[in-house]
């Protein structure tokens, strides 16, 4: 049997938008409430899932970029679908 100090941990890959949040040195709330989204929505956005228009929009314009920067591969899987 496996002990916890046995196992090896996958390392975590980051996404774009929460290298965005942590090289300004922001929390996820505050980045949430300055953004206007629920910080949990911007949790599961940050863990990979695709955000909804209008999260995007925000998030997007909190960062002063374009949703294609931000979420481009999200895009690009949802059309392939």
């Amino acid at each position: 049997m496996k002990t916890v100090s046995t196992l090896r941990r996958k390392p975590v890959e980051r996404s774009r938008l929460q290298l965005l949040r942590e090289d300004a040195g922001l929390g996820l709330r505050e980045v949430a409430s300055h953004a206007g989204v629920i910080p949990s929505v911007l949790s599961r956005v940050e863990n990979g899932k695709a955000p909804s228009i209008s999260t995007a929009l925000r998030l997007a314009r909190f960062y002063e970029t374009t949703v294609e920067l931000l979420f481009g591969h999200h895009i690009k899987q949802e059309a392939s679908k």
